[in-house]
């Protein structure tokens, strides 16, 4: 379900999905795109249709409405109300990452009742007062964190890719998701940014612990940003309940803002990729090995052009995870934890 919204940025769930999980999609959900496919929309997702109502889509049998688009503040508001409420009453079961929960909400919930759909809640957490110890994982497991230069710049992306190469490579490796597109994906997680402020690195700490259990790496999925006006705050309790061993920064080739602040420049990478260090020297040393390169929106030429432009800014290994599927970047993040 990603009504009005069904693009690469505005529908972040919806096409994390469609890249990892493709065959799992019967329909897109859209009427101001109706009767194109994702694949023509996004470059990839093949002739998945796009739909124009819940009704069109049920010719498809689906069993599942997942929630595509991620709003600002996470509220449930009149656009996504009338294609949850109708798939509701079709029987389907209904995955959401919003901050306001279907389970909460009275006429949802009868509505389900009358028929037998269920909800997952994606961003529900349990009540957890773990204050982090600063240690980060005790396993024996190396971590390293996705963090990023803003939001949906492609943390999450980078995290599944670099997961994929690792496992390509035969290496004894997990990944922990910590948002809503993440955990619908790895089928488990804590969307960290539902915690309590005094208890997100405590909570961070026991998820690397978790996933880190019998393996040699674990690779965790970043949230918001160090610059972010909203958001930071998730952004260092993650990092300090990490207590990663190293970090990637991703970032989005062009992107001079944080993004709907207009008024906050982006500082050059460079710059963040030291602040990020320089934040976490007093918890750890935690070298920024690589830059996760977000060049979606731009052809080839002119993505080896960003590219070769950061590495000579940073002076560090440069690539997009996706057209790269993430090697270079986990060469780096080998050769730093030898």
């Amino acid at each position: 379900m990603a009504e009005g919204e069904f693009s690469a940025l505005g529908a972040k769930t919806a096409v994390c999905y469609l890249r990892y999980r493709g065959e799992d999609v019967v329909a897109v959900l859209d009427s101001s795109k109706h009767g194109q496919t994702a694949g023509h929309v996004l470059g990839f997702g093949g002739e998945i249709p796009i739909v124009s109502s819940v009704s069109e889509a049920l010719e498809l049998d689906p069993k599942v409405a997942v929630v595509g688009i991620a709003p600002r503040g996470g509220q449930l508001d009149t656009t996504l109300r009338k294609p949850i409420t109708e798939s509701i009453e079709a029987g389907l079961d209904v995955v959401s990452g919003l901050h306001t929960f279907l389970a909460d909400d009275v006429e949802l919930v009868e509505a389900a009742k009358k028929s037998g759909s269920r909800f997952w809640d994606v961003r529900y957490v349990p009540e957890t007062k773990l204050v982090a110890s600063g240690r980060g994982c005790e396993t024996g497991a190396k971590t390293v964190l996705v963090t990023g230069t803003d939001c949906n710049v492609g943390k999450m992306t980078a995290t599944v890719e670099l997961f994929h190469e690792a496992e390509r490579r035969g290496m004894n490796v997990s990944w922990a998701a910590t948002g809503q597109t993440g955990i619908m994906l790895r089928e488990r997680g804590l969307c960290i940014d539902r915690v309590i402020a005094d208890f997100i690195g405590g909570a961070a700490e026991e998820l690397v612990n978790f996933e880190g259990a019998g393996k040699d790496l674990v690779i965790v999925e970043g949230q918001g940003s160090l610059v972010h006006p909203g958001y930071a705050g998730v952004t260092l309790g993650l990092m300090f309940g990490v207590a990663p061993d190293c970090m990637v920064l991703a970032h989005q080739a062009g992107r001079d803002h944080v993004r709907r602040y207009d008024d906050v420049a982006m500082p050059p990478v460079a710059d963040l990729v030291r602040l990020h260090e320089t934040v976490m020297a007093p918890v750890k040393k935690s070298p920024v090995v690589a830059v996760a390169l977000n060049t979606a929106d731009l052809d080839t030429a002119s993505a080896e052009d960003a590219v070769s432009r950061l590495r000579k800014e940073t002076g560090l290994p440069v690539s997009d995870p996706v057209r790269s599927r993430g090697s270079a970047i986990l060469d780096a993040i080998m050769e730093s934890l030898s």
